[in-house]
């Protein structure tokens, strides 16, 4: 018989957040952002090694950028954290210049073509935010949670009764945890629910016909948002694509 591990505070919190709408891993990287920021703006703004990093790593990432405005009472901790950034680059971009800039005062483009000029340099091997990397490993031990757990009857219960996981996600999930003997089961599951709301969507269309709008609506009048999120994850949490500085 299969040992099972001990349930822990992941597993409490991974069912919490299959209870909210939506993707649960989604949902738990952004609620674990919004506590690691607040940490951050709350005890960790005037530290030194905090600062040592975000200059690293160029600031936040634009989504945790952006996830700061949604925190309360945190605009002094914006403001203070960066100045402290943008006072460094205001230091480099004027170091940028001296190196750059002719006598006539215009930039040597031609000279700067020809080497790797330090400036970018620091922006294109930049570190990565350290937010990024915490919740990073914590997104990892949750799925971990997830797969070590799907076949557990308790589990499987509450998971059975809300959309479980964005299409996004269980890509990832695949590519990464490709040996853990859960994996199949969990793709089953999973691809169960995306027929099921295919299914839906099929019924919303439908309705769509004039010969068919008079019929009750029914669970499939919100399937067209809901797909959204099942089928590209939470808003922002993967990002955009357009592929800048590759």
């Amino acid at each position: 018989m299969k040992k099972r591990r001990e349930k822990w505070m992941d597993y409490f919190e991974l069912i919490d957040s299959l209870r909210i709408s939506g993707c649960p891993l989604c949902n738990r990287v952004k609620k674990l952002s919004l506590k690691f920021l607040d940490n951050l703006y709350y005890e960790r703004v005037t530290d030194v090694w905090t600062r040592v990093g975000l200059r690293k790593a160029k600031g936040f990432c634009n989504w945790h950028a952006w996830l700061s405005v949604d925190l309360p009472s945190n605009n002094s901790g914006i403001a203070i954290i960066y100045k402290d950034l943008l006072d460094f680059e205001i230091g480099e971009l004027l170091k940028w210049i001296k190196r750059n800039v002719l006598s006539n005062k215009k930039i040597n483009f031609k000279h700067l073509r020809k080497r790797s000029d330090t400036f970018f340099l620091t922006w294109g091997n930049k570190a990565s935010f350290p937010t990024c990397k915490s919740i990073e490993e914590h997104e990892r031990i949750t799925i971990n949670t997830l797969l070590d757990f799907i076949d557990e009857e308790a589990f499987c219960q509450e998971f059975e009764r809300y959309s479980g996981i964005c299409l996004r996600h269980l890509v990832h999930i695949m590519q990464t945890f490709s040996e853990h003997p859960n994996l199949k089961l969990l793709v089953e599951k999973q691809l169960k629910k995306y027929q099921s709301l295919s299914d839906e969507l099929g019924e919303f269309i439908r309705k769509l016909d004039y010969r068919f709008s008079k019929e009750p609506k029914g669970s499939e009048i919100d399937s067209w948002k809901r797909v959204i999120k099942q089928f590209n994850g939470e808003r922002e949490i993967f990002g955009n694509e357009m592929g800048r500085g590759r």
